[in-house]
Order: C-alpha cells, then structure tokens, then sequence
C-alpha cells in the first residue's frame, strides 16, 4: 500500500472513531457505518453499496421508537395528536438538527459535485445529510438490534422529545382555519404555482383570505408549499 492510500485509510478509520464517538455507539460491523455514510453519487457507491436500503430500515425504525416515546408518555392525547406530534420529530428539520449536532456532513461520502463550494463539513443538498441520519438509524438496527436503536434515537432526539409536549400539534393548514373559522371569517384559499421539476424549490403557494393575500411559501411538494404559506398567514394574523 502506497503512502498516500495509507494515509487515507488512516484519516477514514479515525473519523470514524469520532463519529462513533459522538453519537454513543461503536459498530461490530463498521462497514455498515460506511454504508450508511455513502452516498450512491459517491464513486465507491457499487451495486447497493450506498446508504438508500439502510435510509429505508432506519426511517422505519425512528418512526417506531417514536411512536413509543409518545404512547407511553403522553397516555391522555388522542391518536390524532400523538400522529401529528410524530410528524413534527420525524421531518427533514429535525433529521437536520441531529445531523448538525453528529457533524455528520464532513463524514459524507459523496459524489465531488456534492462538496464543491461546500466546503469540507458540508454538503450542497441538505437532503443527502438528512437521509444520512436515517441511514446511520438503521445501520446501528442491523448492527446491534432493537436496543441499540432505540438508545441512539432517544439520545438523538432528546432535547426535541422534551419540547413536543410544548408545540402545537395541529398541522400549519389546520391551525389557520380552525382560528378563522373561530372568527367568522371563512376559509383560506390556496393558489399554487408549479414551477416544474428542475425548479428547487418545486412549488410556489399563496395563502389568502377574501382575497387578501396573507401568506407565501415554497416547498419541493405541493403540501409543503401551502403548509409554509399557511404558517406564515397564521402568524401575521395573530401578531395583528
């Protein structure tokens, strides 16, 4: 093995080392945590030797360790909450929140298109860090089992579980109309726009009221476009 290889094989083990550090479980099997980390627009992503099976099994076990966490601890909520408290701490922004605090970005393997301009603990598409996460989730399921798992996401999710409790469960879309309907004064009307599929953000959406335009939002889906509007529209009513 040449010096440099070496060298490359060295700086490889000891990030994963830190990594594993970092988020409090250290694999059997550490080609799973490379696994997980791979990208499939990375040169070594072969075959299904990237992160997109592992993504699949971890998305579903968050879900499941979730779904407990709320069960048990919130015995007096109806099904509809505990369904909507478990959408707000399983989307992208909280998958992002985690990823931040793994430093997860700078372990990436990636396609060299994805860290140009990036820089090196970065990435360019957020997406790719966030499906790492669940990636990383069912990497630790397949490693170390249901246990495992479920200690690394109650860690994880920690300081996002303590809040829940806290937030407003009802979708932004639902919040609005049910604090217009309490006052008189209809129903929100959505406008949207598709800007096509090589447009990032896909979809545009305007959140109005008799006409009055109140909201705007954008999302890569047409229900995360009108969600964004519709949050922005309840928080300028109400801070009038």
């Amino acid at each position: 093995m040449t010096g440099s290889l070496l060298q490359a094989k060295n700086a490889l083990q000891g990030g994963l080392e830190a990594l594993q550090s970092r988020i409090g479980y250290h694999f059997s099997d550490r080609r799973l945590l490379q696994r997980a980390l791979t990208h499939r627009s990375a040169e070594q992503a072969v075959h299904s030797m990237h992160m997109e099976r592992l993504e699949f099994l971890g998305d579903a076990v968050l879900g499941l360790v979730v779904s407990q966490y709320l069960h048990d601890h919130y015995p007096d909520r109806p099904e509809g909450d505990l369904s909507r408290m478990r959408s707000l701490l399983v989307r992208k922004q909280g998958l992002l929140s985690v990823a931040r605090d793994w430093h997860l970005a700078r372990y990436l393997c990636v396609g060299e298109s994805e860290r140009r301009g990036a820089g090196r603990d970065s990435v360019k598409s957020p997406s790719i860090a966030a499906n790492a996460v669940e990636a990383v989730i069912g990497a630790v399921f397949e490693d170390g089992g249901w246990p495992a798992a479920q200690r690394l996401v109650l860690s994880a999710w920690q300081a996002q579980l303590a809040d829940v409790g806290d937030v407003d469960a009802r979708d932004a879309k639902s919040r609005l109309q049910e604090w217009t309907q309490a006052r008189g004064q209809g129903l929100p009307d959505y406008i949207l726009r598709d800007r096509g599929a090589a447009s990032s953000p896909r979809f545009e959406a305007e959140c109005r009221l008799d006409g009055k335009l109140l909201g705007r939002g954008s999302g890569g889906r047409k229900k995360q476009a009108e969600s964004a509007a519709a949050e922005q529209a309840y928080r300028k009513l109400t801070d009038e």
